[in-house]
C-alpha cells in the first residue's frame, strides 16, 4: 500500500474510536428511558407506630387490653397525665358467712387517699335498698367525723366506710355492693358484701294451696313448724285482716308450763263462705327470740325471728263457667266456626235442666243488640247428673258483606235464684280476603300419591 492511501485509512480509525463513547452513552440512555427502575424512599416511622413490614408478610393484630372489672376499682379509666389520686382499700369483698333471715349485718371497710394528689370522692351509693352505707374519714386525733363529699383528701388520709345488710325477706343468699364514685383514675371503687340466709323456722310444707273450691265448699289443711335452734319458744301470727271464710289455729307440741314449744302445728281452714276469685294470703309467723342486733323502734318493740307461709286458693261461686271468654279469631264470611264452655254447679241442693235459655244481645248495656244473631246457633248438652252442662255456640257464616270486627254477650239462663244468668263475652274479626289453605290429597294406602300430570 502506497503512504497516499495509508493515511486515510487511519484517519477513519482514529475516527471511529472517537465516536465509541458517545454511541455507547447514548445507548445506555435510551435503555434507561425505556426501563424506568424503581426509586427507594426513605423508610419513616411514626411515634407510637408499628414499622413497616416486609412485602408479603401477615402482620398480626395487637391483643387488646381487657378492660378492669368494677370490683376492680374501675369504671370509665381515665387517662393519667400527671400526679394522680387514688383511694385504696384493705379488702373489697367481705363475706359475712351464715346468717339468720331478718338479721342486720354491719361491716366497715378500711379505705385511704394513698396517691400524689388530694382525692375527692363526690359520692358512696347502695346497689340495693337493703344496704345502708355511711363514709367517715378519721381527724388528726385519732377520732371519726362524717365525710363531707367533694372535700379535698390530702395523701395519707384515712377513711371507713360502715355498710349494713340488712337479710330480712332474703332466702338463700343476701349479696349487695357499694360504689364509691371519686377522681381516682378508675372513677368508681366498689365494695361488695356477701352472706349465706338461713331460716330460724323449719316449716313443712312451706306453702299451702287449696286449689278449686266453691263459696260452698269447707276444706283444712296444716303445716308444722320447727324450731333450728334447741329450746323452746313462743309462736304467734301477726295480726291483720284475714280474707273471707279462713280460719287458723296453733297447737304446741309438748309445751312447757309457760306454754312455749320447740315444734307447732298450725290448721288453715279455708270456707264456707270464701270470697269468690282467687285468694293469695302470707301467715306472718313470729317468734319471740329477738333478732341478733335489732334496734328498738320508737316505741320501744324490737324485731323477733319470723317466716311466711303463703296460702292461695281458686274459689268459684255456686254456677262457674270456663273459659270465660270466648274467641273467633279472623275469620271470612260464609266460614264455620264453633266454640264451646262449661257450666258447672257447686251448690249440693241444685241441678240443671235440660232446656237451659240461651240469648245472644250486644256487648254491653248501652249496645243491647247483637246484629248477626241469625248467624249463630247454640246448643246445650248437660252431664248425666245435671251438675254441669256444655254450651256450643257454632257461627254458621257471617253475610258476605261483613268486613270488620264483631263482639256480642252469650247470656246463660241458669236457673239458680243466687246466679240466675251468666252473661259470657265472645267476639272475632271477619275479613272477606281470608283464605283457609286446601285440606291436604290423602296419600293412597299402599302407594305414593300420584302427580296431577
Amino acid at each position: 500500500m502506497s503512504s497516499s492511501q495509508t493515511f486515510p485509512a487511519l484517519r477513519s480509525l482514529a475516527l471511529c474510536a472517537a465516536l465509541l463513547p458517545a454511541f455507547a452513552a447514548a445507548s445506555t440512555a435510551q435503555d434507561a428511558g425505556q426501563r424506568k427502575l424503581p426509586t427507594v424512599q426513605p423508610a419513616t416511622t411514626q411515634v407510637g407506630t408499628q414499622p413497616a413490614t416486609t412485602t408479603g408478610a401477615t402482620q398480626n393484630p395487637p391483643t387488646p387490653t381487657p378492660a378492669p372489672r368494677p370490683q376492680d376499682g374501675a369504671g370509665q379509666q381515665k387517662p393519667v397525665t400527671g400526679p394522680a389520686p387514688r383511694l385504696d382499700v384493705d379488702a373489697t369483698d367481705h363475706d359475712f358467712g351464715t346468717a339468720i333471715e331478718g338479721e342486720k349485718l354491719t361491716h366497715t371497710f378500711r379505705l385511704k387517699s394513698s396517691g400524689q394528689k388530694d382525692l375527692i370522692i363526690t359520692s358512696a351509693k347502695p346497689t340495693c335498698g337493703c344496704t345502708v352505707a355511711k363514709l367517715e374519714v378519721k381527724k388528726a386525733d385519732g377520732g371519726l367525723e362524717v365525710y363531707k363529699f367533694g372535700d379535698p383528701l390530702p395523701p395519707g388520709t384515712d377513711l371507713e366506710l360502715t355498710a349494713e345488710l340488712d337479710t330480712k325477706n332474703k332466702h338463700q343468699t343476701a349479696a349487695s355492693k357499694v360504689n364509691v364514685y371519686c377522681d381516682d383514675p378508675r372513677t368508681i371503687v366498689t365494695l361488695g358484701l356477701n352472706a349465706r340466709v338461713d331460716t330460724y323456722f323449719q316449716i313443712t310444707p312451706n306453702a299451702l294451696n287449696f286449689g278449686d273450691m266453691s263459696v260452698a265448699d269447707s276444706k283444712q289443711m296444716s303445716f308444722t313448724v320447727a324450731g333450728k335452734k334447741p329450746g323452746n319458744f313462743m309462736l304467734s301470727i301477726e295480726q291483720r285482716p284475714m280474707p273471707d271464710g279462713m280460719k287458723l289455729e296453733m297447737l304446741p307440741r309438748e309445751p312447757d308450763a309457760s306454754g312455749r314449744a320447740n315444734v307447732w302445728d298450725v290448721k288453715v281452714s279455708m270456707g264456707p263462705n270464701c270470697r269468690e276469685g282467687n285468694t293469695g294470703y302470707p301467715i306472718n309467723l313470729r317468734s319471740d327470740e329477738e333478732v341478733a342486733g335489732a334496734v328498738a323502734d320508737k316505741d320501744g318493740h324490737k324485731a323477733t325471728y319470723g317466716a311466711s307461709v303463703m296460702v292461695t286458693a281458686r274459689v268459684m261461686g255456686l254456677i262457674s263457667y270456663e273459659p270465660q271468654y270466648l274467641s273467633y279469631g279472623l275469620v271470612r264470611p260464609g266460614q264455620v266456626v264453633a266454640r264451646s264452655l262449661t257450666v258447672k254447679s257447686f251448690d249440693p241442693n241444685f241441678t240443671f235442666s235440660d232446656n237451659m235459655e240461651l240469648k245472644l244481645v250486644g256487648p254491653s248495656d248501652q249496645k243491647p243488640e247483637f246484629p248477626y244473631a241469625a248467624s249463630f246457633t247454640h246448643t246445650v248438652k248437660p252431664s248425666e247428673d245435671r251438675k254441669s252442662a256444655v254450651v256450643e255456640l257454632t257461627l254458621t257464616g257471617l253475610p258476605e258483606n261483613v268486613d270488620g270486627s264483631f263482639q256480642g254477650r252469650l247470656l246463660i239462663k241458669t236457673g239458680h235464684p243466687q246466679k240466675p244468668e251468666i252473661p259470657v263475652l265472645f267476639s272475632g274479626v271477619c275479613r272477606p280476603g281470608v283464605k283457609t289453605p286446601p285440606a291436604p290429597t290423602p296419600v293412597p294406602v299402599g302407594g305414593e300419591q300420584k302427580s296431577g300430570n
